[in-house]
């Protein structure tokens, strides 16, 4: 029984993957007609009222601790979807995206020291200096000019590193699927405070726009987050980590498929890069981290 639940798990985590990688194209498709506000918004106020009827059971271990801890990695999290969305609109493709945005891997480890004092190891290190060189052959022009949208994709990745270093603080003693709760419901104020000061509500929207929203909520968000909670029970952190990593591998390939973004050797080679630091940096020797995606 043991064994079946484990392998229910990978194929449970890899589903998440396969789903979180498609969300890119379809973020994409959304802002074609959409605003990145109003994306964010309404994303995260679909998935939020599911996960509350769903945790209804806990809502009694709600205190000013989670409230906080809310606030927190949902400012952080509605902060770096946005902005996400507004480089896809900018122009980034799905597949630079999905990697790009990946670099929070690399990233939390730094971040995490100046709260916890647990030096990065030598192969966050390592990971860092690939993760360089990786963004350098994915987005750096023949002049070594980026695209706006791929460095504001950077930034989200950096507002992502955040969001997980939070989550990585605040979940101690806390029951997960409660705070996850919590921070969606922010990151979805968050969405409509941007949505009000900026471009507002739109006058219409497509079916076509309403099936890509709903999809990143109820199946990007939502149910790939409760995917995520019982995958990583029943199986190592070490390999859950890694096959939830090939998130970025299916964003490339739903792009290539759905979007038809066209693949360089050098967007390859860049990809592979960034694809090793980001397994290299999820190497804990043993610690079980959280792991949570920015798609």
């Amino acid at each position: 029984m043991e064994q079946k639940q484990r392998v229910r798990a990978h194929l449970l985590l890899l589903l998440t993957a396969i789903i979180w990688g498609s969300a890119f194209v379809f973020q994409k498709f959304a802002t074609e007609e959409l605003s990145s506000w109003f994306i964010t918004a309404a994303r995260f106020t679909i998935a939020a009222l599911l996960l509350w009827v769903l945790t209804h059971r806990k809502w009694k271990l709600l205190n000013k601790g989670y409230l906080v801890a809310g606030i927190v990695t949902g400012v952080t999290m509605g902060l770096g979807t946005a902005v996400q969305t507004v480089a896809l609109e900018m122009g980034t493709t799905p597949g630079k995206s999905a990697f790009l945005t990946a670099i929070y891997c690399v990233i939390v480890p730094f971040f995490y020291w100046f709260l916890s004092k647990e030096k990065p190891q030598k192969n966050h290190l390592l990971a860092a200096v690939l993760c360089l060189v990786g963004i350098g052959l994915i987005s750096l022009n023949g002049d070594l000019t980026m695209q706006m949208g791929d460095l504001i994709t950077i930034v989200c990745g950096v507002i992502f590193a955040c969001d997980l270093t939070a989550i990585a603080w605040y979940s101690k003693g806390r029951d997960p699927m409660l705070l996850t709760t919590m921070q969606i419901t922010f990151s979805a104020v968050v969405g409509w405070i941007g949505t009000f000061f900026t471009n507002g509500m739109p006058q219409s929207i497509s079916l076509n726009a309403t099936g890509s929203v709903l999809y990143l909520a109820l199946f990007s968000t939502a149910l790939c987050l409760f995917l995520q909670a019982y995958g990583l029970k029943y199986t190592d952190a070490a390999v859950g980590t890694i096959l939830l990593s090939l998130e970025s591998v299916f964003g490339v390939l739903f792009s290539v498929l759905l979007y038809h973004e066209h693949m360089t050797p050098k967007m390859a080679a860049g990809f592979a890069v960034v694809f090793v630091a980001v397994l290299l940096a999820q190497l804990r020797f043993g610690k079980k981290e959280q792991t949570i995606s920015n798609a």
